[in-house]
This record gives structure tokens, sequence and C-alpha cells, in this order.
């Protein structure tokens, strides 16, 4: 008798798969020792989409994961991405910056501002040798852009998964990575708000993206001046104590979810009135809400993000195009954030041996990469094919950051340990 395949019994299956599968994968087959979780799960959800599952096994794959299946998932992966902003905006202090001096600015900047220039001038070139790397709303100068601040994104929360798994996380080479990823994390959501500007004003001009604009910049003094200090009182009335109870965790839910409305609501993307949810909340707390929040976003939330994404991903081994960006971008984001990094790192005293390491570790791209190409593909700014390659790029990249940190640390203490022989 052949077993109905109800929509509950769909969505149980579906859930079973997407949140065991992945974790039990990287904890017993001795991945946890090679790659981030966060790459397990990105190769999971591609695995399941329609380039490796949909070809191998259309008849399962169909009942499984074809798109009229997947309605259920779209308002558990559009939380997923809502709650890992929020905490993303949450682990950036802001104090934190205050005193680095001018050599930990100007990492900073380089680390981000090299790789985006280079990415951006690829993507000017990729636009117009593959024009069908664009979005239906891109036009070459969109697109370059756009393309720009896919290079040079660094994902914070999974640089510091892979700080800790390296034990580099409580030394100073670890805490000057964290601090530059930081800054990049600020200057992607500045970027990726005027790319956004730009994409939803396209019909209407200058005249567009400059009101939006000014909704933007609005809502980020409003919630500079009034939202966080009212944040704060109320934090302070319901948890004077830094215990995060029930209703602190109610009200931060709220807080985010309704940030994220007002962007939405003002043309931009909901992603960013998330984060910038997450950056208003008291720092007394913030370690207590990472605790409440941080392990259900990343374990049970966040793979239905990724089976959404791979099922968006298919790569096509004719395509030499989608190909070519994946290698040309590739290579980009590798020589863009090492030598982004590690030469102005060089020059303001740091040793050979942290200046390689920072800049290896600053190429770490994981899911606030997936994040943002998914941005700009629902934006019209990458087309689907772009949009494959590049989350190819993001996971074989942050696949690469520990093996390169470790290779660049032994090549530099080598190459010191001959200098002092000599």
């Amino acid at each position: 008798m052949p077993v109905e395949l109800t929509p509950a019994l769909l969505f149980l299956i579906q859930a079973i798969l997407l949140i065991a599968g992945p974790f039990l994968l990287w904890r017993l087959s001795g991945l946890k020792h090679v790659a981030p979780m966060v790459v397990i799960q990105i190769l999971f959800g591609i695995a399941l989409g329609p380039s490796v599952l949909g070809n191998a096994a259309p008849e399962l794959w169909q009942p499984l994961f074809a798109r009229e299946s997947l309605a259920p998932l779209s308002g558990l992966a559009l939380l997923a991405v809502v709650f890992f902003a929020f905490l993303t905006g949450l682990h950036l202090d802001l104090e934190e910056f205050k005193g680095r001096g001018r050599a930990f600015v100007g990492i900073s900047l380089s680390s981000m501002l090299v790789p985006t220039l280079l990415g951006g001038a690829l993507g000017w070139w990729i636009v117009g040798a593959f024009p069908e790397m664009a979005g239906p709303k891109a036009d070459p100068l969109l697109f370059a852009a756009g393309f720009g601040i896919c290079v040079g994104v660094t994902a914070l929360p999974v640089l510091g998964a892979i700080l800790r798994e390296m034990g580099l996380i409580g030394e100073r080479v670890g805490r000057l990575a964290l601090g530059y990823a930081a800054v990049n994390d600020a200057l992607l959501w500045l970027l990726i708000t005027a790319v956004l500007a730009l994409a939803a004003g396209g019909s209407g001009g200058f005249a567009g993206v400059a009101w939006i604009a000014v909704l933007g910049f609005a809502y980020l003094a409003a919630t500079a001046l009034f939202a966080r200090p009212l944040v704060t009182r109320l934090m302070n009335r319901i948890a004077p104590d830094g215990d995060v109870g029930d209703m602190v965790v109610v009200v931060t839910c709220a807080a985010l979810l309704g940030s994220a409305a007002v962007t939405e609501l003002i043309g931009l993307h909901y992603i960013l009135g998330a984060f910038v949810a997450g950056t208003v909340m008291p720092r007394r707390l913030a370690a207590a809400i990472l605790d409440r929040l941080e392990h259900f976003a990343t374990l049970i939330l966040l793979p239905f993000f990724f089976t959404l994404t791979g099922l968006k991903v298919n790569l096509d081994l004719a395509a030499s195009a989608q190909w070519w960006v994946f290698a040309l971008a590739t290579v980009a984001t590798i020589l863009g954030k090492v030598l982004g990094t590690a030469l102005p790192a060089r020059l303001s005293g740091e040793s050979a041996a942290d200046s390689w390491r920072l800049g290896t570790l600053m190429s770490c791209k994981g899911l606030m990469e997936v994040i943002v190409l998914t941005i700009l593909l629902e934006a019209g700014v990458l087309s689907e094919a772009c949009f494959s390659a590049m989350v190819l790029m993001a996971v074989v990249v942050t696949a690469l950051t520990q093996p390169m940190t470790l290779l660049a640390g032994r090549i530099a203490g080598r190459r010191a340990g001959h200098a002092g022989a000599s």
C-alpha cells in the first residue's frame, strides 16, 4: 500500500533531513576538523538541489524538493536570515573600535575596499564578456558594484567559529581578525544599502534612489537617537540583574522583527533592519541573548535557508561562463583579501606570520556571503547563473580559509627561522 505524502508528512521529512543531515555528517565523518559546519550545510543544500539530487534521482527529488513543495519552508528561511542578521549585529561591539589607532582603521578599510574594488573591476569585465550573468534590473555599473561587494565580504560569525577551532580566538591575531571583520560587516551594510537603493529606485531614477537613501539614513538616525536609549531603559527595567528571561526574549524578537519590517517598508531589505536591531541591544545583555538564541537559529532555522539556497543553485557543467565566473571570483577574493589585509598589516609593524595569517583569515565567506548573494538575486542584480557560481565560490573559499591560514603561518615561520639561522 503506497504511503500518502501529506503536506504535514512532507514538511516533517524535509525538516528531519535538513536539520539532522548536515549536522550528523559534520560530526560523525571527521569533517568537523576540516571545515566549519556552515560549509557542510551549504554543500548539503546544494546536494539536495536540482544540480545533484535532481539529476541523479529526479523521481525522488520531484516530490521532496520541487519548487511547489517548498512553500512551507519559505517562512522559516526568512526567519533564519532575520535572526542571523540580528545575531551578526549583536556580535558587533562598536566600543571595540575605540582607541584602536590609525593602523587598525587603515587595515580594516583596506581589507574590505581592496577586494571590493578588484571585484568591481572584474564584475565590469564579466558583464561585458558574459552579459547573461547580470540580473534583470542591473545595468553594467550596478552589476559591477554588486559583484564587487560579493568579493569583498568577510563572514564575522563563521570567522569566529574558525578561530575557535584553530585555538586563535584568544590570541592577538584572532582578536585583530575579528575586529577587522566587524568593520567589514559595518561597511558591507552601508554598501549593500546603496546598491539596494539603486536597484529599487531604478524605475524612479535619481529621485527614487535619493528618497530611499533619505528614509534609510533617517531610520538609522532615529535608531541611534531614540530606539537605542529606549531599548536600554526597557531592558534595564525587565532585566535589571542581566538575567535574560522569557520577557527579554519576546521583547528582543519583537524589536528585531519590527526593525526588519520598517526597512522592508521603506524600500530597503528586511535583513538590514534586523542587523541594525542587533547593534542597538545593550552590550551587557549581548552574551546572554546570544546564548538563548544563537544555537536555535543556527542549528534549527538556518538549514531551511540553506535548502532554499541550494535549490536555487543550478550548476551546468557545459556552461563555461559559470565556471569562468567561479574561477575568477575565487582568485579575486583570495588575492584581494590576502593582499588587502597582509600588506598594510606588514607595513604597520605586524610580523610576517601574523600579517599573512590575517590576510588568509579575512578571506572567510560563509553564510554572510550566501545572504548577500540571495539579497542581490532577489533584487535583480545577479542572474541565477551568476548566483550559482558565486555560491560555489563562497563554499570553496570558506573551506580553504583554515588550511590557507595554517599554511601561511608555517611558511612565514619557516622563513623567519631561516633568516635567524643565517
